[in-house]
């Protein structure tokens, strides 16, 4: 489907990867022809960024914004409509059949299964919505495989979209560095951290690795993200501090800052516990920043060597190890970040992002087709039309 499609696209938080995500997705899409409108929360993170296509910042909780969201439907008429969020099982099967009945088509890419709190009460109801849709987007194969098997979801309803280009990586995108990061020294390897505090991402046992070894003078480890110290105790931050070059910068970062660190950074450090995909790689790739990962963090594309170095799950100790390493000879480093500039850049990821959305709407739209059909005459003949 290229080109003429118009595609409404719906993303209701406004912030983080799932906004970056969408604006990328809806680039992608208006190059290629389509007309979109992108609908996203209040308080958009990115409503001061120019975009080409049309974009409207005004959903808010509860009816009103399912009242808002009506409107624009209306308004736009569009041939398409794809969720990127929805949080309201309910409501949103009740909007997307009135979506159908004006003639569009109804897609939904869920970037989470289930929501993280109560996941198991909801259940029965994420699982009766997603039938609702026309097209299920998956972003990989662990995905589609798992809403098969818990969601019972027809695996002939969904479509993989793989990759997850990040509009912070955009050539054009502003980049500026956090007032709190003290300037570079000469020879120093900036290692990050990134991300909400949380104990699945296992930075208290790295730090308290970090505290127990001889670390290079060279290595500067820096933690950014709302809440990314929370619960770790302090004796463990200043045991850290004593063996090197400690940076913390707790507060919500604007997306401006995180493409200024990504672009700044030699290396990202994940020393995740929990088995998780994060779209925190695609986006390091993006700026050729090589990963010190653990395996609990899955990618759809992973090269030891030229992506980064993966350390088994809860091997601490070694991850702190290969990270001093790494700051004692950053000719590693160095030769990654020179293979991962041959890896796709931001404009092919988003076209083919795109290219990929156009040809599962093209489906979903030909479905859509037969099933109204099949609908008109099933009316015919219990009415007699």
């Amino acid at each position: 489907m290229r080109g003429t499609g118009r595609v409404l696209i719906i993303e209701g938080s406004g912030r983080g990867f799932l906004s970056h995500y969408a604006h990328a997705l809806a680039l992608g899409l208006h190059q290629r022809g389509h007309e979109v409108r992108l609908v996203t929360a209040q308080g958009d993170e990115l409503a001061g960024w120019e975009a080409p296509f049309e974009r409207r910042a005004i959903l808010c909780p509860g009816v009103a914004g399912w009242l808002k969201l009506r409107r624009e439907v209306r308004a736009f008429n569009p041939d398409v409509v794809h969720f990127q969020w929805l949080s309201d099982p309910v409501a949103a099967a009740i909007f997307v059949r009135w979506v159908q009945r004006r003639g569009a088509v109804a897609l939904y890419t869920p970037h989470n299964l289930l929501p993280h709190r109560g996941r198991w009460v909801t259940m029965p109801l994420f699982r009766r919505l997603y039938r609702v849709f026309d097209r299920v987007v998956v972003r990989d194969a662990s995905m589609r495989w798992a809403a098969s098997e818990f969601l019972d979801l027809d695996p002939d309803r969904m479509s993989m979209a793989l990759g997850s280009p990040n509009i912070i990586a955009h050539p054009q995108a502003p980049r500026l560095l956090p007032t709190e990061l003290p300037p570079r020294q000469p020879g120093e390897v900036r290692a990050l951290h990134f991300g909400h505090g949380n104990p699945r991402k296992g930075l208290e046992p790295l730090l308290s690795a970090l505290g127990r070894m001889d670390c290079p003078e060279t290595l500067h480890l820096v933690l950014a993200g709302q809440g990314v110290a929370r619960g770790i105790a302090p004796e463990v931050i200043a045991a850290a501090r004593c063996k090197l070059r400690l940076s913390i910068i707790d507060r919500y970062l604007g997306p401006e800052e995180i493409g200024g660190l990504f672009y700044d950074i030699d290396l990202l450090t994940m020393p995740y516990t929990k088995l998780c995909r994060s779209p925190i790689l695609d986006l390091a790739a993006a700026f050729s920043t090589p990963v010190l990962r653990t395996a609990r963090v899955e990618a759809t594309e992973f090269d030891d060597g030229v992506h980064g170095v993966t350390i088994e799950g809860g091997d601490f100790l070694g991850f702190a190890a290969a990270l001093t390493s790494l700051a004692a000879e950053p000719e590693a480093l160095r030769s990654m970040r020179m293979a991962l500039r041959y890896c796709p850049d931001f404009t092919a990821s988003v076209e083919r992002l795109a290219a990929t959305h156009g040809d599962i709407y093209a489906r979903a739209a030909e479905s859509g087709a037969r099933y109204s059909r099949s609908a008109a005459k099933t009316r015919a003949l219990v009415v007699g039309e």
